[in-house]
């Protein structure tokens, strides 16, 4: 085969820097944003960032809407240090070997305030007595070795029929078999459930050692808001700071050498791109709510409920926007309503095909939760029962296992676990 030359045209579309700086705004929630601006402002000399005084971070409050509250700024109240606390109270209190002893429990507690179940240096005997001196000072149950022992811990040595329950029955109680711990126990379905009831208003966890926790800041990138009866949005960057042209460094350009004008133009025109990034960034962002709040109107008056079904690519062709953009705008986004907080992509639900009205999977796990919580709790209802419910009542057709697979989804057990006495 003889060699040859072949010319071909093609059309690629180029990831240039400033595309892709476009790309990574639209993902970024308004924390995330946040902190790109002020990097940005490290980087670029033209860029001037205005950050808003505290009180307009505190009171920025939706566009037209009367509110004066808070709407962003999200508090957390110092919690107290069981350790130092329970050290300093056993410092006051016991002297001697008493002292010793319940310094070194206190100093072995995990988290939830439980103490190994052996301690190297201390005897069983030892660990008892260091264990009940913790009660004169601490929460009761604080510096148990096992569920059993905080709760005997918590209650009166007169209440034999409760102790008798924690020691016993805590097994056959989990799994909801209420005759066979009549049986067990020797009391009847009266003193049972007043067992019961009073075991309940008993805590698993005498007390968190660890200032650390879970709890998750959230600063809405949405709100919704009702006015006059009509529902309106605005979006939450009122804590943003603005972005300025910094003049000084514009003016001085024409008096630089030619090398140094070349990086003077550069700069500037990153910062003209990055004001348009953020105005395109918003307009996409507002483009989309508007189309979600005229369709789930329902759901911001009525809850997840009345969520409608509702995909990116429906959202996609009424604005006639690629659907990987929506994806992208509405990522890790949160949306403040007046039924609730929620994370934008949520508003988004599959439609269930099996059903004559329109209902989104979203608001049929709903419709199933509030099945269960209203159910006799005596006499829970089986999946099959949900499914005929749902059926009658809703014209929602689902079998059996899918409920079943939803209701896990839910975190719900099933009836047999969910039996009260």
């Amino acid at each position: 085969m003889d060699p040859s030359l072949k010319l071909q045209q093609q059309q690629k579309v180029m990831m240039t820097p400033q595309l892709q700086q476009s790309i990574e705004l639209l993902q970024y929630n308004a924390y995330e944003l946040e902190q790109f601006l002020n990097e940005q402002q490290l980087e670029n000399p033209f860029i001037d960032l205005q950050s808003p005084t505290f009180q307009e971070r505190v009171y920025s409050t939706p566009h037209n809407s009367s509110s004066s509250m808070p709407n962003e700024l999200y508090t957390k109240m110092a919690e107290p240090n069981y350790r130092e606390e329970l050290l300093q109270l056993a410092t006051l209190t016991f002297v001697g070997d008493d002292l010793r002893l319940t310094q070194t429990v206190i100093k072995h507690l995990d988290n939830k305030g439980y103490s190994p179940l052996q301690l190297g240096n201390l005897s069983v005997q030892q660990h008892d007595r260091a264990i009940q001196l913790l009660q004169q000072i601490g929460p009761p149950g604080v510096g148990a070795r096992n569920l059993q022992e905080c709760l005997l811990l918590q209650i009166e040595e007169k209440d034999h029929d409760l102790q008798q329950l924690i020691q016993n029955g805590l097994l056959l109680l989990a799994e909801r078999k209420f005759l066979a711990l009549q049986k067990s126990l020797q009391l009847s379905k009266e003193q049972l459930s007043d067992c019961i009831n009073r075991l309940q208003q008993l805590t698993p966890i005498p007390c968190t050692m660890s200032q650390e926790n879970d709890t998750l800041y959230v600063t809405p990138d949405i709100i919704v808001f009702m006015e006059d009866g009509t529902l309106h949005f605005s979006l939450n960057d009122g804590s943003l700071p603005t972005v300025q042209l910094n003049d000084s460094y514009k003016n001085i350009a024409s008096f630089l050498p030619n090398s140094e004008q070349k990086y003077v133009k550069q700069h500037f025109k990153q910062y003209n791109w990055l004001i348009h990034s953020l105005q395109q960034r918003r307009q996409t962002i507002i483009q989309i709510m508007s189309v979600v709040l005229e369709y789930q109107q329902a759901f911001f008056v009525q809850g997840l409920s009345s969520l409608k079904p509702l995909t990116l690519q429906d959202v996609a062709t009424q604005i006639d926007m690629h659907v990987s953009t929506v994806s992208r705008a509405i990522r890790n986004k949160q949306i403040q309503t007046p039924v609730g907080t929620y994370l934008w992509k949520d508003l988004f639900s599959s439609k269930i095909d099996n059903t004559q009205a329109q209902h989104s999977q979203t608001s049929i796990l709903e419709m199933i939760k509030n099945i269960i919580t209203a159910e006799n709790k005596q006499k829970p209802l089986s999946d099959q029962k949900i499914a005929e419910i749902l059926a009658s009542s809703y014209q929602i057709h689902i079998a059996r296992r899918t409920i079943s697979k939803y209701r896990e989804e839910l975190g719900i057990q099933a009836a047999s676990k969910r039996k009260e006495l």
